[in-house]
């Protein structure tokens, strides 16, 4: 039970996380929701000026706090401020009850209850304040593997109660104010036999079950968390002004994916995005981009996001911001400051911006104590900033993939239906400018920019347009030109030398540095040119196989890049050696799966003059090589040491002191 009214400063002093200034007086700026099923790839739509902002407070200063009977008693007020919605402190304090702080502890709280602290507000007509949500706090819940099912009806009932009150979510404010229920350590209650991982995956089960149980109270309810789960990834980079905070915190990640998986695809689960010390268009814009698709990616490895949940996540998760009212992190904060970090975050976040407001409240007039009018107006021209470039949704999810030494092609996602145009800008990766090159009409998804310099970095961003102006600019992608390559030189002093009646050992001078590899050309002598082999670059030699006995051979070779081929080597002749009694080459050949690493082979002899047998095996689409030999008579080998997943080919031939019999026909086969 919350005996007094502690002021979220006091609040603070108490907090496990070093630095941490939370935010629980937040307001909320976004645009209208977008179906989390829709685009598959990137944001299901970023934070569009094509829609107009919603603007929700909440926030408590001292003793001035938005409980459902203040804001009964302040309604005429509040709905004159430049808010749209409330976050609501879940108290009331004739009854003895804070559902803000109860709702996650393990002791039950009914319905009834909860809707009679909601009352005062459930039957309030609004006009301006229709985005309402009510504030929960972390407080004190069960271990991770204790039963939660108390903590989770709680939420279920609280479901039901905002949405039968009007509100039209929950604030979760998941920092750890009264125990590190969030932390994995000395204080774990089972840390002696359960391991970090069975933490993680136990923690985003109790995520998910909180999560389903309010969806199936609230199928559309909105559940914004304050700390989105960077605050447990160790990749979460510092110079985008990210906590590094991970060395504790390591169970609030996996809760929120554990919720973001419950959500399905009609609740909106939010990362709340604490990070106070954001301020310009690339600060929001990077670290927007960074918590939608590169926390989820491969490259990242995100221990506590399972693969099932990294393809969804970037259209599942909605991205906001919070925008504190003091300095921060270095950071200065000033009305003015104010007005601009507001204006980019609202361009930016998906839904929502919060607001936590601490150097004074929003929730009085300024001459009875609350926020001057220099600090609302900022509020107010924020928005008007917003609304001022109202017209087009951000472009997103640019690319740039250079297509020739003096071309690039630009792709991008138009999340606009009412964009006139896009605006095309460019500057080179080393010491260029921005400028804006070309521009491209309304619905376009795809530009061609050439006449460009061949090896050259460049980097592009977009932008819509329309008839009230420019959206935000898309993350900037970069590509280089094609470097405009030279042909190589061609390849000298060739030199054929039979080494076996079946076999010619070719050697070279290699005369380029710029090959990409050697094309070699053969025919008999009386025979046409074909090419027969590629050799890799830098190559001087090359073995070629499987050729008739006592038969001539020309060869010649050339080397090619990407520009074309050399001039041809000069021809060398060589002739394989006569076998004298002629091997009859095995049939048969069959390869079949033995183990996971093994496979068994076998086929039929048909000579009677041979000494032995030698195997080859090749990866599919690799090269040739030499396995083992077997002795005369044989006609099964055990090929261990192979690798799972990979496709193997074989082939056999019998020898003897005058050469080789024919192969085989090729056997395959895949490993398990």
């Amino acid at each position: 039970m919350f005996q007094n009214q502690e002021p979220k400063a006091a609040l603070r002093t108490r907090r496990l996380m070093p630095g941490f200034r939370a935010a629980l007086a937040v307001a909320f700026i976004g645009a209208a929701l977008v179906s989390p099923t829709a685009a598959s790839r990137g944001p299901a739509t970023p934070r569009s000026v094509e829609n107009p902002a919603a603007l929700i407070y909440a926030g408590w200063f001292g003793n001035t706090i938005p409980t459902p009977s203040f804001i009964a008693a302040n309604h005429a007020f509040l709905e004159s401020q430049p808010f749209d919605g409330l976050v609501v402190y879940l108290r009331k304090s004739s009854i003895n009850v804070n559902l803000t702080l109860d709702v996650m502890k393990n002791a039950a709280i009914s319905y009834d209850t909860m809707m009679t602290v909601l009352g005062p507000i459930a039957g309030l007509d609004f006009t301006n304040l229709k985005h309402n949500v009510g504030l929960i706090m972390g407080s004190t819940p069960p271990d991770f593997f204790d039963d939660w099912s108390v903590v989770i009806q709680n939420y279920a009932n609280m479901a039901r109660a905002a949405r039968d009150s009007g509100l039209k979510g929950l604030c979760f404010d998941n920092e750890q104010y009264h125990s590190p229920w969030g932390n994995y350590g000395s204080q774990t209650k089972y840390v002696a036999t359960k391991s970090l991982a069975e933490y993680e995956v136990q923690a985003r089960l109790r995520g998910k079950q909180v999560m389903e149980a309010m969806v199936a109270e609230f199928p559309d309810i909105v559940f914004m968390t304050l700390h989105g789960p960077y605050v447990s990834e160790p990749e979460a980079p510092s110079a985008l002004k990210f906590p590094q905070w991970q060395s504790s915190n390591e169970l609030l990640g996996p809760f929120f994916a554990g919720n973001l998986e419950g959500a399905g695809s009609t609740a909106c689960s939010m990362d709340g995005g604490e990070l106070y010390s954001l301020r310009t268009e690339d600060d929001f814009r990077n670290s927007y981009a960074w918590r939608r698709n590169d926390l989820p990616s491969d490259e990242v490895d995100c221990r506590f996001i399972p693969a099932s949940l990294r393809s969804v996540w970037p259209t599942r998760t909605s991205i906001s911001f919070g925008v504190y009212d003091v300095a921060f992190g270095g950071a200065s904060m000033n009305a003015t400051i104010l007005r601009s970090t507001l204006a980019n975050s609202m361009r930016q976040a998906d839904r929502y911006v919060w607001f936590y407001a601490e150097a004074s409240t929003y929730l009085l007039p300024s001459n009875a104590g609350g926020a001057s009018a220099s600090w609302v107006d900022a509020i107010r021209q924020a928005r008007a900033d917003v609304a001022a470039t109202a017209g087009s949704a951000a472009p997103t999810n640019l690319t740039a993939t250079a297509v020739s030494p003096f071309a690039i092609d630009l792709a991008w996602e138009d999340n606009s239906s009412i964009e006139t145009g896009f605006l095309i800008d460019r500057k080179t990766v080393i010491n260029g400018a921005w400028a804006q090159v070309a521009t491209a009409p309304a619905n376009t998804v795809y530009l061609r920019n050439g006449s460009l310099w061949s090896g050259t970095g460049y980097v592009y961003r977009i932008r819509a347009v329309g008839e009230s102006g420019a959206s935000a600019y898309t993350s900037e992608a970069t590509a280089t030109t094609h470097l405009v390559v030279q042909p190589p030189a061609a390849p000298s002093n060739l030199i054929a030398a039979a080494v076996s009646p079946f076999t010619i050992v070719l050697d070279w001078r290699d005369n380029s540095s710029n090959e990409s590899s050697f094309e070699i050309d053969r025919r008999t002598v009386n025979g046409t040119w074909a090419t027969v082999a590629n050799a890799e670059a830098g190559s001087t030699t090359f073995r070629n196989g499987s050729l008739w006995s006592g038969t001539g051979y020309v060869y010649r070779i050339r080397a090619v890049n990407a520009t074309g081929a050399s001039a041809s080597s000069g021809e060398a002749t060589a002739t394989t050696p006569l076998v004298e009694e002629v091997l009859a080459a095995p049939t048969g050949l069959s390869a079949t799966v033995h183990s996971n690493y093994s496979v068994n082979l076998g086929w039929t002899d048909n000579s009677s003059n041979e000494t032995g047998f030698a195997i080859e095996r090749r990866r599919s689409g690799g090269l040739w090589s030499q396995v083992t030999t077997v002795g005369a008579g044989v006609t099964t080998f055990r090929d261990g040491g192979r690798t799972q997943q990979i496709t193997y080919v074989y082939r056999v031939r019998a020898f003897n002191g005058s050469g080789h019999s024919m192969y085989t026909a090729d056997a395959r086969v895949t490993m398990p």
